[in-house]
């Protein structure tokens, strides 16, 4: 699945705001733009489905400045289904917008109905999945298309 806004905010100053609350498991990023004519200081942060203490809470950035004119997003951070993304600056002028990709750990191949002489392939049974892990512990996965597919 591509890249998809999950949710906008443009909360007013000093004001904690609730972006998105996950109906799934995604791995996401937050964009805050300052619009106005000041720097401006920004906080992100993840409420964890049943948190209910503060400090349950998991800051991805705190009081990081974002420059006149400029904008910042952060690193990539998974969330689950019920977690809430949160956000807050001290101007009314920033803009923040949640962005994600749906995490699914399920394997290629079961999606993939078995049929015969697809474009040149004799069956899709010969399209092949590889899931593997990285240097950094993260799911790679290929797909391996016979010769003639686009034809």
């Amino acid at each position: 699945m591509a890249i998809q806004r999950l949710g906008l905010a443009n909360p007013a100053a000093n004001t904690d705001t609730s972006v998105y609350t996950s109906n799934a498991s995604y791995l996401v990023s937050v964009l805050a733009t300052n619009k106005g004519n000041t720097s401006h200081n920004i906080r992100v942060w993840v409420v964890p489905s049943g948190a209910t203490q503060v400090s349950q809470y998991g800051y991805i950035v705190y009081d990081v400045p974002v420059p006149v004119g400029n904008s910042i997003e952060t690193h990539r951070f998974a969330i689950q289904l019920g977690d809430i993304v949160r956000v807050r600056s001290n101007s009314s002028d920033t803009s923040f917008s949640v962005n994600g990709i749906y995490d699914s750990t399920a394997t290629f191949d079961a999606h993939i109905a078995q049929t015969t002489n697809v474009h040149g392939i004799a069956n899709t049974a010969n399209l092949v999945t590889n899931t593997q892990l990285n240097a950094l512990d993260s799911r790679v996965v290929s797909i391996e298309l016979g010769l003639g597919i686009f034809d």
